[in-house]
């Protein structure tokens, strides 16, 4: 009897590390579904503990992959969800972790989730860049390994970009990766979908969302991270518009349902909710988007390359100790060949340090000559706004200063004014963006305005006809708000029209007939930005008259102006300043109450800012109308 009992103590000794690793792995492979379905979902804490358990499971079990997947999954739920800078902690405390115990595999996991990063911070270029760099250190090191994920995230930074070809390159490229999963498979259709809607056509983009609804039932019913998008441009398609609406507000919250509730808006006419909403997109894009944030995902970049370069440079390392140890005859061979590796890499060297410089003396050339030719963008853009004052020496009953700086060598804001049969025509507008693209834009809408007020049309008007213009073909989503405006001289009349642009202040004299004005910022009619949505119909307004009265317009680089510790200039110091501001009678020649008006508010910015880089272009107008 004691025998029969010792054996059977025995025997559970021996079954039960068995029993216990089964029961491990079957919670594993539980938790690592749990995963998958909490990843398309908001609930971050529900996220967190599923994964932080199943990476405590598989450290234990030995499941490196399962266990850097579960930890970059992390880092990837936070930047879709709640914040890119805890994500960016997450991801560098993977690749630190991976680089201290020498896993191949968690660097290429914290590259590919790195990268993802980067795409939705529109850091293109950089996410580019660690893709392919994962893609190959994947292959070269694991063969058998899907390399799916970083092929969609391809797919994904290129639709961004509108690189339609390479989006469909990249999907098939997904869908022949060994081992490729059913949600891989699943977005990859999606894009395509989605590439199909804005090359082929609704027609297409229905036949391919159809055949991927098949493939989804195949698989089991899943639900990939694409599906309620997929939702909201079929209804599109099929223009349902309210319903498109309500798809788009029930989208997770992030840059992404902004846009999409922003272009719904617009289809169902509502263009003030639209604007409103494009608005609330940019800030949030900002947001998220610090610099601080910027330069933490670029450094972590580099990071990673640092560590990979370190994991060859170590199997590189224990390779040659292990050759060094089969014998001396092959030491003195390997030494040899050192020696000859060693010289023929040092003439190598040599090589590439003279062209290294011949690289920098050519860099340092293509440096100075862009500069030049920014500088001569720079002359050709200020020559394109009127810039002799006064502006109409020949008359008495007009006192007209402007004054634009922009933020670097070219801007994206602008001003026009010219006198036709007795009448002024000016504007003033701000590109979105800053550089080179906002400059542009700038120039075509200069000539846009000054073409169509030509021909003696209001400003509603011409603010229409730019619109249409500038909407056709708009890739970059660059847009103008601008305040348009014609003045009759005889009776002071002002017609304008005001397209997203900030309110003006309108001066009144005061009842002490003191040389100071009471200000108040204009109310208007609250019209969509140019070049968002083509076929709106601007509302224009008027005012009886404006004569005796200073009219300031001003684009956001003087009221969001900010010094050192990001505090801005504000509407109410604006106020407050241009309300006390008169001109000593020794200063009222040569400057004229407009000229002095806008120096004032210029100094009062730059004493305000203190030398802080400026954060936009800033432009100042002010009209007297005698």
């Amino acid at each position: 009897m004691y025998i029969r009992l010792i054996v059977t103590i025995l025997l559970l000794m021996l079954l039960s590390p068995r029993v216990m690793a089964q029961t491990d792995t079957a919670v594993i492979r539980h938790l690592e579904k749990e995963m998958y379905r909490l990843y398309n979902t908001t609930k971050l804490d529900s996220f967190l503990a599923v994964t932080d358990q199943l990476k405590e499971l598989t450290l234990k079990a030995g499941d490196e992959r399962l266990f850097y997947k579960a930890w970059c999954n992390q880092a990837l739920f936070y930047s879709r969800t709640s914040s890119r800078k805890k994500a960016l902690e997450t991801v560098e405390a993977v690749r630190d972790y991976a680089d201290s115990h020498g896993s191949k595999y968690g660097l290429f996991s914290s590259s590919s989730a790195s990268a993802s990063i980067l795409s939705s911070m529109r850091l293109y270029d950089q996410a580019e860049t660690l893709y392919k760099r994962a893609i190959d250190y994947l292959h070269r090191y694991f063969p058998d390994e899907s390399a799916a994920v970083c092929y969609l995230g391809l797919a994904k930074l290129y639709f961004n970009q509108k690189k339609h070809k390479e989006v469909m390159e990249c999907c098939d490229l997904a869908l022949e990766e060994p081992g490729v999963i059913p949600l891989h498979q699943l977005n990859a259709l999606s894009y395509k979908c989605l590439t199909a809607y804005n090359t082929r056509g609704e027609e297409e983009f229905i036949r391919l969302y159809e055949e991927r609804e098949k493939l989804r039932m195949q698989l089991g019913g899943i639900v990939g991270p694409l599906d309620r998008v997929l939702l909201v441009y079929l209804a599109e398609c099929k223009h349902e518009y309210q319903k498109m609406l309500s798809l788009a507000l029930d989208q997770p919250k992030g840059v992404d349902r902004l846009s999409l509730i922003a272009r719904a808006y617009a289809l169902c006419g509502d263009y003030k909710s639209a604007y409103k909403t494009y608005m609330e997109y940019k800030s949030y894009s900002d947001s998220v988007n610090t610099d601080e944030i910027r330069r933490e995902s670029t450094e972590n970049a580099l990071q990673l390359d640092v560590a990979r370069a370190e994991s060859e440079t170590k199997d590189l390392r224990i390779k040659n100790q292990r050759m060094w140890m089969t014998g001396g005859v092959v030491v003195g061979l390997l030494t040899i060949m050192f020696l000859t590796i060693y010289l023929l890499r040092r003439r190598r060297q040599l090589k590439l340090l003279r062209e290294a410089y011949d690289r920098l003396e050519e860099t340092t050339s293509a440096k100075e000559r862009i500069e030049s030719e920014l500088r001569i963008a720079r002359d050709i853009q200020m020559s394109m706004v009127p810039s002799v004052f006064p502006a109409f020496p020949e008359r008495s009953d007009i006192d007209l200063y402007a004054n634009m700086v922009p933020a670097r060598e070219v801007g994206g804001d602008l001003y026009d004014f010219f006198m036709q049969n007795d009448r002024l025509y000016f504007c003033v507008g701000d590109v979105s963006g800053k550089g080179v693209p906002a400059s542009m834009t700038m120039a075509v809408a200069v000539n846009l305005f000054r073409t169509i007020a030509k021909e003696g049309f209001p400003p509603e008007y011409i603010a229409t006809k730019i619109n249409d213009t500038l909407s056709s073909d708009n890739e970059n989503s660059l847009f103008v708000t601008m305040f348009i405006g014609m003045v009759d001289m005889a009776s002071g009349r002002l017609d304008f029209c005001n397209a997203g642009h900030n309110p003006p202040l309108l001066g009144t004299s005061r009842s002490d007939r003191s040389s100071l004005f009471d200000y108040r910022f204009l109310e208007m009619e609250s019209n969509a930005p140019l070049g968002l949505w083509p076929g709106v119909e601007y509302v224009g307004e008027h005012i009886d008259s404006i004569k005796g009265h200073p009219f300031f317009v001003y684009t956001d680089g003087v009221n969001e102006a900010e010094n050192a510790v990001q505090e801005q200039f504000g509407d109410d110091r604006m106020l407050r300043l241009i309300t006390h501001v008169q001109q000593p009678l020794g200063e009222r020649s040569p400057k004229t109450f407009a000229h002095f008006l806008v120096d004032e508010m210029k100094h009062a910015v730059e004493r305000f800012v203190d030398g802080a880089p400026p954060s936009d272009d800033m432009t100042m107008f002010c009209l007297v109308v005698k």
